[in-house]
């Protein structure tokens, strides 16, 4: 399991290189770690490399990754990431497995849609 450090974010940290990259439509500068912390965090829980992952742990207390995982979590992420995440922030086993439940049930809009 990752090891969670205990720093904290400062008003000026900004996003790393090796993080930024998973977001390619946006502008150097223009994310805020704070104002846009559940972008970041979905994108990195959804397709980040390891090395942004240990950042993300890093950078944001177990706190607000569940407070994600339970808003937006079943939403937007697979039911093995959701699990994942579940389980590295602490998730008591009940609640991973009501919340992957959801993230399955959910409807899967790509394959209903209609292609001509």
């Amino acid at each position: 399991m990752m090891k969670k450090s205990q720093n904290s974010i400062s008003d000026n940290e900004e996003i790393p290189d090796f993080v930024f990259s998973l977001f390619w439509e946006y502008e150097k500068g223009t994310i805020n770690i704070f104002e846009h912390a559940d972008l970041i965090i979905g994108r990195i829980m959804e397709i980040g490399t390891w090395d942004a992952m240990l950042w993300l742990r890093k950078t944001y207390p177990d706190k607000k990754l569940v407070s994600f995982l339970e808003r937006r979590g079943r939403q937007i992420l697979s039911p093995r990431e959701l699990n994942y995440w579940a389980f590295i922030t602490g998730t008591p086993i009940g609640q991973r497995e009501k919340w992957t439940k959801e993230s399955r049930e959910r409807p899967d809009v790509w394959g209903t849609r209609y292609a001509h």
